[in-house]
């Protein structure tokens, strides 16, 4: 022993003192705190135990004991505190914690659903009054369930058949096919097929005609003297009307057979060549003439003859009967066209000018024309223009 104690005081005694107490205060705190732990421990699982004051009354019955008595959860406490050595697991402290702030849960209850509120349709309590009580259906005539919608029209059905086909506002009208003739000095005449239309020319010295003392021979030179009346002119402002279509023609002469509506076509005072004439005949001007003829021989009932009219020459029109239709059929279309824009905005009806411009891209594609010797000369420079050198 005193060998030990002398060994002790040496300096590497004193160390091997110091880490052999270094060690054993170790080991003590270390128990010291494992004791503590299970310590807590123990006082928590006494207090899940523990019944809620508030609950004494509903846990002291025999059902509540034996509900208790098989929670799986406090069975599972029990068997934590039992084993409070084993404190690896913090599950059972979590779950006695919880269930010491939560409400309790120990009685076994089936999940309930909220029962669900039927919505009531007023359509079907008006419908199931009547059989149920007299007061109710009261209530159902107040409250009158609403009308159904108008069936749409189904997709296989044509709008044809859905809507009433518009009249047609040329049915009435008939064209003059001839017209009397009086072959005088210095007439020649030409003919020639222009966009549906026969065209009948007579060319003319404007000179001595213009010195003519009666009008309707001054106006169409070919006819016989006495043969026509001039009833109106374009100062008169007299507009004819067939259906949609407006027309105020420059002139209206009277035959016996029939009436004539004149267009005249000034040109700048340019003459018509009588070899090349058919080459510079507007489009426009041949199916306004035309159109006025038309909406004249609707309004006045009566057959009317399209005639027009340059400084030397007279053109009776003769339209085709397809050309008759095609104009027909698209009246109330180039109206609904022409209301849609700015310039026809709030004018009722379409005049014959109008309608002859808008027509004038679908004429020329069905009745084309030969391309003319200043097209050609026209095509020839601009490739010249255009050829690279």
């Amino acid at each position: 022993m005193d060998a030990i104690i002398e060994y002790a005081s040496t300096p590497e005694g004193m160390l091997i003192v110091v880490g052999v107490a270094f060690i054993g205060i170790v080991l003590l705190l270390t128990a010291l705190i494992f004791w503590i732990g299970s310590l807590l421990r123990r006082r928590g699982v006494k207090i899940d135990q523990t019944p809620d004051t508030d609950d004494e009354t509903a846990d002291s019955s025999p059902a509540a004991d034996e509900a208790a008595s098989q929670d799986p959860l406090a069975a599972f406490d029990r068997e934590a505190a039992e084993q409070s050595a084993r404190a690896a697991s913090k599950a059972p402290i979590a779950l006695a914690r919880l269930r010491a702030a939560g409400p309790d849960i120990t009685a076994a209850a089936e999940p309930k659903l909220p029962e669900p509120v039927l919505e009531q349709n007023p359509s079907v309590q008006s419908v199931a009054a009547p059989e149920s009580a007299p007061a109710v259906s009261a209530y159902a005539a107040e409250v009158q369930p609403p009308m159904p919608a108008a069936a749409a029209p189904a997709f296989w059905e044509s709008p044809a058949k859905l809507q009433p086909k518009a009249p047609d506002p040329l049915a009435g009208t008939r064209f003059l096919l001839t017209l009397p003739f009086e072959r005088r000095s210095g007439l020649s005449m030409a003919h020639a097929d222009l966009c549906g239309i026969g065209v009948e020319a007579v060319f003319f010295d404007p000179e001595p005609v213009s010195r003519l003392d009666e009008d309707a021979v001054r106006l169409v030179p070919f006819l016989p003297a006495n043969a026509a009346k001039l009833l109106l002119t374009e100062s008169d402002r007299e507009t004819f009307k067939a259906g949609a279509l407006c027309a105020q023609p420059d002139a209206v002469l009277e035959l016996p057979a029939g009436l004539i509506a004149l267009e005249y076509k000034s040109k700048g005072g340019r003459f018509d060549d009588p070899l090349r004439w058919a080459e510079t005949m507007r489009t426009k001007d041949l199916i306004q003439t035309v159109l006025a003829a038309a909406a004249l021989s609707v309004a006045a009932g009566r057959p009317a003859a399209p005639v027009l009219r340059t400084t030397n020459a007279v053109f009776f029109l003769r339209p085709t009967n397809e050309l008759k239709n095609l104009l027909s059929a698209h009246v109330q279309e180039a109206e609904s066209f022409l209301l849609s824009t700015s310039e026809g905005a709030g004018r009722p009806g379409i005049s014959a000018s109008d309608y002859a411009a808008l027509m004038i891209p679908a004429l020329e594609k069905l009745y084309p024309r030969e391309p003319s010797s200043g097209s050609e000369a026209g095509e020839a420079a601009h490739q010249e223009m255009l050829r690279t050198r």
